[in-house]
């Protein structure tokens, strides 16, 4: 388990240098209201577009980052007044499963942080002791929570994880690679459990002082 001093597997944030590059450019950074803690970042080539992030600047390269969750573009036609009007921060386009192209990098860093953690997250210690027998319980995402005693939507369903004697076994995490997605049209953008999202933002910014270290040491 990983603690806020420890890092994550070397397979997961271990950046290949040849991918990275630097620009000197600067980038329009916007912090969201609608999803706290979630930023977008001017995409430098794409006019209109952003990247997603839980950090506050964008990665060295946009080519190669476990930091960036996606890239966010306009939507291709302007919804009618027959159309539900889609949430959105001023001035930044709808986070929604037809504007936001899901980073699979990200998703990968998802699932390990979670599997690193999930042991020592207070909530699913607590739901496990209440349930005492061996059994597998269903991490879901956070922004549409399904009504009491009932299992959420698969595309909310993050992953599976063991409960064994009262307790969660770590090791036996199972991500839901089929159905689960970073964004859904009802729900938005993903929302971890509280204590999962933070040691997620943790990972982010140990996995961007790699990236920052690897492209200094490209540009000497």
């Amino acid at each position: 388990m990983l603690s806020t001093t420890q890092t994550l597997p070397r397979r997961t944030i271990a950046l290949p240098t040849r991918r990275l590059f630097s620009s000197s450019s600067p980038t329009l950074s916007i912090a969201s209201k609608l999803y706290p803690g979630l930023y977008y970042h001017e995409h430098p080539s794409q006019p209109s577009s952003y990247t997603l992030s839980y950090l506050p600047s964008p990665p060295p390269s946009l080519r190669f980052s476990p930091t960036t969750i996606g890239t966010l573009s306009p939507l291709s036609r302007p919804p009618s007044s027959f159309d539900s009007q889609p949430k959105a921060d001023q001035g930044v386009p709808p986070i929604l499963p037809r504007t936001l192209s899901e980073n699979p990098d990200f998703l990968k860093l998802v699932h390990e942080v979670i599997k690193a953690n999930v042991e020592g997250d207070l909530w699913l210690q607590t739901k496990a002791k209440s349930i005492g027998e061996d059994t597998h319980i269903h991490i879901a995402d956070e922004r549409s929570p399904a009504d009491a005693n009932r299992i959420g939507d698969p595309s909310d369903i993050i992953g599976s994880v063991l409960v064994q004697s009262g307790k969660v076994v770590g090791s036996t995490y199972e991500p839901n690679h089929v159905a689960y997605r970073l964004v859904t049209e009802e729900g938005g953008l993903m929302r971890l459990p509280q204590g999962l999202q933070g040691k997620l933002v943790e990972a982010c910014k140990r996995v961007r002082v790699i990236e920052e270290e690897a492209a200094r040491e490209e540009q000497a």
